[in-house]
């Protein structure tokens, strides 16, 4: 394939990976939980020109940048949920075309197409490219720093000047920085860098070793509260099992193909120790995320391995791209009268495993036929799981894998309360999320309480919302004596609402309604349940 062709493939894929990113995007679908934290540190920088709240409470380097991403697009686009998701799928499409420059680099044009065509397509790389969360773009940066990564693993002092041994490393800490901005899973990215360096090129490692340790104390002090909240939980956690079943159950047909290109960088002959670095760089990647979300953070969740998905799909595009080789080998020692020198094709896909060689006249069609074969029965078995849009799709599920996360209309819900608080200024709130209700009704709420449990803490009043804390049924019990109106929401997800809230609800105040899904098919639904009492007489 010539560099214009494949050029002007890869803009296309890329254009039409930003159509499904945005297809549907402008029906602005209601924030899930998360989402909400984004919108209103995004909203204080419009309205005070920094990501701090009235109250003056701010999260420090905490996702700031996505903060200040998702402030400028809702300059131009006006604040709603369009335009706060509209950053990650500008992140989406980013991620497809450095996808391909990784394939391309490591393996070769044909693998990193495959590997660029999976990320385009694919139902969770469009997922998390809607969403108002910093996945997207952590995914961007891990996969941009193992480009940078491999390519400073080949620099040579002696045969290369400052600036080229200088800019893949200084490439590679700028992604660590702008990741660590996005979500504290970015310093993972130094991590990754330092041990894989260490290995393959440690004369180099000695001069950028002290720039290293430089921002691992800057990063460790902004981080200081994420990185010590990690400590209790050693040697207590495992959820290994849970991204086992994520990977095998749901992505089945991609990880047989990834374990066969690493098997494929494991025992190749050609060029031994080159395939073993790169087989490195994704044991590294694949394997230091996998033990931290595994054995480190408390809940699992797939959005804490996805940033290293792309590893996997890159991996499946090489084993697939090797396994047509194989199969084409196979082809030419049934057909050993035709079969002639090791063809220069081969030559330049890296040769194969067997020492059987395929006609030079017939070995690019032989080979482009397997492989698309091969390619074109790994969509079917995707699309026949559900995992891939040959089509594109208003609407992807957070839960169309693992059953994780509450798709709950949120707008609807708030906007209810919020025509019900209208009507009747003197009523309360009672609830058990801090950041929706100052999305919805605005900061400063006077009259908010949150119904959390006691081990939560002890504080009185809550620093983001500024409502009062409930810890005991006995105060419940007593805040809705002594006012004689209120809303209380409790949903049906949150482990750390008060014990007994929801039985004291249903026995004591009025249901007004109940919201269990956000699209009309969920593959799971997570109840919200809103009472009232005293407002029968406001009742339209």
């Amino acid at each position: 394939m010539k560099k214009k062709t494949a050029k002007i493939l890869l803009l296309f894929l890329l254009a039409l990976g930003l159509f499904y990113r945005l297809y549907g995007l402008g029906q602005n679908y209601s924030f899930w939980t998360d989402e909400n934290h984004v919108a209103i540190f995004s909203r204080a920088i419009l309205e005070r020109g920094q990501p701090v709240l009235a109250n003056g409470y701010h999260t420090g380097a905490y996702q700031w940048l996505l903060y200040w991403l998702g402030a400028i697009s809702a300059k131009i686009f006006g604040l709603n949920e369009f335009a706060l998701r509209f950053p990650a799928a500008i992140f989406g499409v980013l991620t497809i075309g450095v996808v391909y420059l990784l394939g391309k680099k490591i393996f070769s044009r044909k693998a990193g197409f495959i590997a660029a065509f999976l990320t385009a397509f694919l139902n969770i790389e469009i997922l998390f490219s809607r969403q108002a969360r910093p996945y997207q773009a952590l995914q961007f940066f891990y996969v941009l720093s193992a480009y940078f990564l491999y390519q400073a693993s080949n620099l040579k002092p002696q045969t290369s000047s400052k600036f080229w041994q200088s800019k893949f490393i200084i490439g590679f800490l700028a992604c660590g920085l702008l990741a660590s901005l996005f979500h504290g899973l970015g310093l993972v990215i130094f991590l990754n860098g330092f041990l894989f360096l260490f290995i393959t090129n440690f004369k180099n490692l000695k001069k950028w070793l002290p720039g290293f340790i430089f921002l691992a104390i800057i990063f460790g002090y902004f981080f200081r509260v994420q990185l010590l909240s990690l400590l209790p939980g050693l040697g207590k956690i495992n959820n290994f099992f849970y991204y086992r079943v994520f990977l095998t159950h749901h992505y089945l047909p991609l990880t047989l193909l990834a374990g066969a290109g690493g098997l494929s960088l494991l025992i190749k002959r050609h060029r031994p120790k080159e395939n073993q670095k790169k087989l490195l760089l994704f044991i590294i990647f694949l394997g230091i995320q996998t033990m931290i979300v595994s054995f480190l953070l408390g809940q699992p969740f797939t959005r804490y391995f996805y940033p290293v998905f792309p590893f996997i799909i890159l991996l499946a595009a090489h084993g697939l791209s090797q396994l047509s080789l194989f199969l084409a080998s196979l082809v030419s020692q049934f057909c050993p009268a035709k079969a002639g020198r090791i063809s220069q094709f081969q030559s330049r896909q890296g040769g194969t495993n067997f020492p059987i060689s395929v006609p030079p006249k017939r070995d690019e069609f032989l080979n482009f036929s397997i492989s698309l074969f091969l390619f074109l029965i790994l969509i079917a078995l995707t699309a026949w799981q559900g995992k891939i849009s040959l089509l594109p799709q208003k609407i992807y599920s957070l839960n169309a894998d693992m059953q994780e996360i509450p798709e709950v209309d949120w707008k609807k819900i708030y906007q209810f309360a919020g025509e019900k608080l209208a009507q009747n200024p003197q009523a309360i709130l009672i609830t058990n999320w801090n950041d929706l209700p100052v999305w919805y009704l605005g900061e400063n709420l006077e009259n908010l309480y949150l119904a959390r449990k006691k081990e939560q803490g002890s504080l009185a009043v809550d620093p983001v919302s500024g409502g009062k804390m409930i810890y005991s049924l006995e105060d419940l019990d007593k805040l809705a004596e002594e006012n004689p109106q209120g809303i209380a929401i409790f949903d049906s997800w949150d482990n750390y609402l008060l014990e007994g809230a929801h039985e004291y609800a249903r026995e004591n105040f009025k249901k007004e309604m109940e919201v269990d899904r956000l699209y009309p098919v969920q593959p799971r639904f997570w109840p919200v349940n809103v009472y009232s009492w005293g407002m029968e007489e406001n009742k339209k």
